[in-house]
């Protein structure tokens, strides 16, 4: 490792890898990472969600006012997803990640009690994706407690 000696002549300024400075750089890259991670799961989570409502309440089953009970509450989590992405929350993106882990895996439930397979194993996985990326989205704030938590 090189160490690249400053201009100001501040050793506390030095720009070398095991600084405070390139260390919270790292850091960033890694969060940043971990928050689109858990941003993308939950935004296609919700959005295949909203989408299988959409296609239900204009489908044959258009005059079924479950459907548009489905339909208005999957577009509103999705539309949810979409500001918390857009203004960077990131305990905005966990809360929401946690609420489609729960949806999906009571969709995947009510699949397997209808013995049909693809309204099973499509919604599990969805819940189990969401849930890892939500664990390792706040996995970061685990392993350094003393830092305050960033939305």
């Amino acid at each position: 490792m090189t160490e690249v000696k400053p201009k100001s002549g501040n050793p506390s300024l030095q720009d070398r890898c095991g600084t405070l400075i390139c260390d919270r750089a790292m850091k960033g890259d890694t969060m940043t990472k971990r928050f689109w991670s858990c941003a993308l799961v939950t935004l296609l989570s919700t959005g295949v969600s909203a989408g299988f409502s959409l296609a239900g309440l204009f489908g044959p089953g258009s005059d079924d006012s479950f459907a548009r009970y489905a339909a208005s509450r999957s577009v509103a989590l999705l539309l949810t997803v979409l500001i918390a992405t857009s203004v960077r929350s990131r305990m905005a993106i966990a809360f929401l990640g946690i609420a489609m882990t729960v949806v999906q895996a009571s969709d995947g439930v009510i699949g397997a009690l209808a013995h049909d397979p693809s309204k099973t194993y499509g919604p599990f996985a969805f819940a189990v994706l969401n849930a890892l990326a939500v664990g390792w989205l706040l996995r970061e704030q685990a392993t350094h407690p003393n830092e305050p938590v960033k939305s």
